[in-house]
């Protein structure tokens, strides 16, 4: 699953990151919208992380000929 990051502003218009967010994005973002709401802040917005994106096995498109060409040698 996909890990996911919120941003906020103080009332002086410091950005602040939220982390430790569920992993679903939709009870991510109630759970960032709570704890702005509880610690003052404005909330701005909620974003995928960077580190916990999976990326697609890059040789699958030609795997089924590849194989064809393992097994003849």
């Amino acid at each position: 699953m996909t890990k996911f990051y919120g941003v906020a502003t103080s009332d002086n218009g410091v950005s602040v990151i939220i982390d430790n967010l569920p992993e679903v994005r939709l009870q991510a973002e109630n759970e960032a919208i709570r704890h702005c709401a509880k610690n003052g802040l404005t909330f701005q917005y909620i974003r995928p992380a960077k580190a916990s994106e999976e990326k697609g096995a890059t040789l699958t498109k030609y795997k089924k000929q590849r194989d064809r060409v393992a097994n003849k040698r």
